[in-house]
C-alpha cells in the first residue's frame, strides 16, 4: 500500500484538471487534507505580521528535531536528508528572502517551544541572498529569550550565502558549530541527527 501527500498550488489546478477529476476533486474544492494545527496557524501569523522575508509554508510533524531551514524547494531536500540519516523532523518551516531578525527570533521560539523538541537544526542548501547574519542573530536571540544557551540548542548551523562570515563570528561567540558551503547538506543533516543521539 502506498501513501502520498501532494501540495498543488491553486495556479496549477487548471493544468492538472484531469488528475483532479480522476481523484474526485470538484473545480471549487480547495479543502486541505486536514485542518491546520495551532503550531501551523501561529507560524502563518508570524509570517503575515512581518513582510520581510518568508517562513512559509509551515507544517507540523511528530518528530523531535526542530527545523529552521531555507532554500525554497531545496528545503524539502534538507528535510529528506534529516530523515535519511534516521532523524525525525518536528516541523517544516522554510525561511528565506532576508527575513528580519525578529521573524527569525519568533520562528525559533515557536519551533523550540513545540512539545517534544529540544534542539533545532538551522540549514539552507544553496548559496542565496538571504543574509546568514540576520538568521543567526534571530535564532540566537530567540534561544536566549527562552533562557537557554545557543550551543545547547542548535545542532548545526549551515546557511551559506550573503554575510556568512559575520554569521560565523556570531555563532563562534556562542560556541555553535557553523558549517560553510564545503559541508554538504547530507553531511550537515548527518551531524545534526548524530548530536540528537
Amino acid at each position: 500500500m502506498l501513501d502520498v501527500e501532494a501540495d498543488l498550488e491553486i495556479e496549477a489546478r487548471h493544468r492538472q484538471r484531469p488528475m483532479l477529476d480522476e481523484l474526485g476533486f470538484a473545480k471549487d474544492d480547495l479543502r486541505q487534507v486536514r485542518e491546520p494545527t495551532e503550531f501551523e496557524l501561529e507560524g502563518a501569523r508570524i509570517d503575515a505580521e512581518d513582510p520581510r522575508g518568508i517562513i512559509s509554508p509551515i507544517a507540523e510533524f511528530d518528530g523531535n528535531i526542530g527545523l529552521v531551514i531555507g532554500a525554497g524547494g531545496g528545503s524539502l531536500t534538507l528535510t529528506d536528508a534529516v530523515r535519511k540519516h534516521g532523524g525525525r523532523p518536528a516541523n517544516y518551516a522554510a525561511i528565506g528572502g532576508n527575513p528580519s531578525v525578529d521573524k527569525a527570533r519568533r520562528l525559533t521560539k515557536l519551533v523550540l517551544t513545540k512539545p517534544g523538541v529540544d534542539k533545532i537544526a538551522v540549514m539552507s542548501n544553496v548559496v542565496s541572498n538571504t543574509r546568514a547574519d540576520l538568521v543567526a542573530r534571530g535564532v540566537i536571540k530567540g534561544i536566549t529569550e527562552l533562557g537557554f544557551e545557543p550551543a545547547d540548542k542548535i545542532l548545526i548551523f549551515r546557511v551559506p550565502g550573503a554575510w556568512e562570515a559575520d554569521a560565523a563570528k556570531i555563532l563562534e561567540k556562542y560556541g555553535v558549530e557553523y558549517c560553510d558551503r564545503t559541508v554538504s547538506i547530507s553531511e550537515a543533516a548527518r551531524r545534526a541527527v548524530e548530536k540528537v543521539g
